[in-house]
This record gives C-alpha cells, sequence and structure tokens, in this order.
C-alpha cells in the first residue's frame, strides 16, 4: 500500500508539471498576437525637400539645388555638375569642397572656382515676377516666340517676334462672349485683339498646361498661345 501511494503520488507529480508546461505554452502563444498589436510603430523623419534656383553670373549661367547639408551645382555651357557640402559661416549659406565655394546671401550669391570669383543673382521665374508687380493675367506662345501681360488697372503690354516688338496699350472694358473673354483696343497704328478662351492649352516649347487658350490678334496677323490667371494665388 505505501509503495502504491509513493507511485501514485510520482504519477501525481508528473501529471502537475505536465499541466503547468501545457499552460505555459498556452499562455505563451497567445500573448504573442497581443505583443504585435501593442508593438509601437516606427517613426520616420520626412526629408526635407529640396529647392531649385538659377542664377546669372558674369560670364556663366548656374542651377543650385539645395539639399540642406549640401548643394548641387549645374553649370549646363560647362557640362559641370558638383556637390558642394554646407560649411559654416558667418552670414548666408556658404558650400565648399576646399576648391570650388557657392556661397548664397538671399538673391545675391558668389560662385568660385580655380581662384576665379563671379557674382551671381537668382533668375527670377517670369510668372512669378509677373504676379509680384501686379499682372493679373499673363499668356506665352511660340514660333515666333511671344508674351501677353494684362494688369486691368494699368495697361495691357505684347512683347512678340523674339522681344524685337512691343504694343502697350490703355486697358479696354472687356466684353464676354460666352467663356471667353475679349479685349479690343486700337492705338494710333495698331489695332489689338485679344481673345481668352476658359478650356486647357498644352504650351508647344514646354508640354506646360495652362487654363486658358489665348489668340491675339495685331491687324491681320494672329498669334496663338497659352495662359493663366495670376490673381488666384493672391
Amino acid at each position: 500500500m505505501r509503495r502504491r501511494l509513493r507511485t501514485l503520488s510520482a504519477e501525481t507529480r508528473y501529471k502537475a508539471g505536465c499541466a503547468a508546461v501545457a499552460v505555459l505554452i498556452f499562455v505563451g502563444c497567445g500573448s504573442s498576437p497581443r505583443s504585435a498589436e501593442v508593438a509601437e510603430p516606427i517613426e520616420t523623419t520626412p526629408s526635407k525637400p529640396q529647392t531649385v534656383a538659377r542664377f546669372d553670373c558674369d560670364t556663366l549661367a548656374l542651377t543650385a539645388t539645395f539639399h540642406g547639408d549640401h548643394v548641387i551645382i549645374e553649370v549646363p555651357e560647362r557640362t559641370l555638375t558638383m556637390k558642394l557640402p554646407h560649411v559654416v559661416s558667418a552670414s548666408g549659406a556658404r558650400y565648399s569642397d576646399g576648391s570650388s565655394t557657392f556661397w548664397n546671401k538671399g538673391r545675391e550669391a558668389t560662385f568660385e572656382q580655380d581662384g576665379r570669383k563671379q557674382t551671381c543673382r537668382e533668375r527670377r521665374e517670369p510668372w512669378q515676377e509677373a504676379a509680384d508687380r501686379g499682372v493679373d493675367f499673363r499668356a506665352v506662345g511660340q514660333e515666333p516666340g511671344w508674351f501677353l501681360e494684362i494688369d486691368r488697372e494699368k495697361q495691357i503690354r505684347l512683347v512678340y517676334d523674339y522681344a524685337e516688338h512691343e504694343l502697350i496699350t490703355p486697358v479696354p472694358v472687356p466684353a464676354m462672349k460666352g467663356t471667353s473673354t475679349v479685349f479690343d483696343v486700337t492705338t494710333e497704328s495698331k489695332h489689338l485683339l485679344i481673345q481668352i478662351d476658359e478650356m486647357p492649352c498644352t504650351d508647344a516649347m514646354s508640354g506646360e498646361v495652362f487654363s486658358r487658350a489665348v489668340r491675339v490678334t495685331v491687324d491681320a496677323r494672329t498669334l496663338r498661345g497659352c495662359g493663366r490667371d495670376l490673381t488666384a494665388d493672391r
């Protein structure tokens, strides 16, 4: 009887141990999905957007693409591209690799290479520059190149034949014809008729899509192009 009791006791201890292991396995398996649910997401810092600026220097034109800790300088006419790291500067943003240096202060900059220093000035994007001057509407066309600026409080300015000719007139009261706006004005020497249609228009040179198709007639000559309203961003 005593031996049987010892045997039962051993069996009981064995079964209890198995039960404990089973509980641990069950709890472990059940906790895995829970751990996945409460796992903290990995946060990533978005990269700083790059800024592109174009400069006209004393003897060359260059493009500077700023990336925060460095700048990429491209000089198309010399097929030159270089990466200059940012260095400490008392004023402005200075980038240098020891032999070439680009120092930018607002819209002004200096570019030094091979011991030669050039003064540079940022080239303004013509559409933004026109908007800053108060122009309400601007249009461009190709073959021959021309552009049109309408400042409703001042004047209409048409520059055509690759800037060989310029026509400036007062702004007449526009006529509305459906979705088209028409300006009709006669000067001492020219008759100018401008029709602006609200329809998509693609520039033949750049491929850029504009919101207006524009037809400009100077006397018996017609120029076609595309334009946009510049007042939307004000």
